[in-house]
């Protein structure tokens, strides 16, 4: 919705839902990976970061599995995003992601959309390998990153998301 509002655009709001029911899956492809590297405490090698970089690729692999089988129009349609999701959400606006460097636009809006919001879970979670950061810590990450990691303009809606969801709990527990 503030997507539509701020860019004029017409998202629909069942496209919007099946983002939302697709972005689940954008890691599926992780099962293919060891566990040993996924839950590595330390710096991974060039070696298993190369394996890692291999998992949008084994999810869109799992994902056309499933859709080959199919014969439902509405469910394909929603696999269809979800495989987007998956296969694209490591790659960056400058075209320095990965698995195939897509660049700007190219890179599937779903996907622009997944990539900013996992790479902000993932930073305010805890994991084996770090500790969760502030909310501000990742937003300044998310700012740094316009126009190389991310679209410059999605990032600037997400951060007046998060900062006005923010406002709303503070006012929530001060009154």
């Amino acid at each position: 919705e503030e997507c539509n509002r701020q860019h004029s655009m017409k998202l629909s709001d069942e496209y919007v839902q099946q983002v939302v029911n697709a972005s689940i899956m954008h890691d599926i492809g992780k099962s293919g990976v060891p566990e040993g590297i996924l839950y590595k405490p330390g710096k991974l090698t060039h070696y298993e970061r190369k394996i890692i970089e291999t998992h949008p690729l084994f999810g869109a692999d799992i994902l056309n599995k499933i859709s080959h089988e199919l014969n439902d129009d509405l469910f394909r349609q929603e696999l269809d995003i979800s495989k987007s999701i998956v296969e694209f959400h490591h790659e960056k606006w400058d075209g320095s992601g990965y698995p195939h460097r897509l660049k700007g636009d190219d890179i599937p809006f779903e996907a622009q959309v997944v990539s900013i919001v996992d790479v902000y879970d993932a930073l305010t979670s805890r994991r084996a390998y770090k500790e969760a950061w502030p909310t501000e810590k990742a937003i300044d990450y998310l700012l740094d990153q316009k126009g190389a990691s991310f679209h410059p303009d999605l990032v600037d809606i997400f951060v007046g998301m998060i900062r006005r969801q923010s406002k709303r709990r503070t006012r929530k527990g001060t009154a």
